[in-house]
């Protein structure tokens, strides 16, 4: 009787997800642009396009950045020796780049949990 490799931790998609890589294989880009999913993945043929996070993302990376950028604002208003045009533009920048930089991460991971819940069906 042959073994069977066990199930894989459904973890995996999510990791795979948040390196911007197929949920199925691992390989295949999971963007075609910046936030556009591609239709299929071009390694393994998986459906990624069918896969839909819709307001998930922005909810989330509102969430995990939300706190952290308002700590941000509540220091910098404590520092009164700095001039109010450096605060504003520079947290402004931050919070603009860090958006940009969470936002495709958190849709890849949320793409790879949907993907895994799809797979224990």
């Amino acid at each position: 009787m042959p073994e069977t490799a066990p199930p894989p931790s459904p973890m995996l998609p999510v990791l795979r997800g948040l390196g911007h890589r197929c949920p199925n294989c691992g390989r295949g880009k999971l963007y075609a642009r910046y936030l556009k999913q591609v239709s299929e993945c071009s390694v393994c043929g998986a459906p990624i396009g069918r896969i839909r996070a819709e307001d998930g993302p922005p909810w989330l990376t509102v969430l995990i950045l939300g706190p952290f950028l308002a700590g941000l604002t509540f220091i910098s208003a404590r520092q009164e020796n700095w001039p109010i045009w450096i605060k504003l533009p520079t947290l402004g920048a931050f919070a603009i780049l860090a958006v940009l930089m969470l936002l495709p991460r958190i849709k890849g991971a949320i793409i790879g949990l949907l993907w895994a819940m799809d797979q224990d069906r």
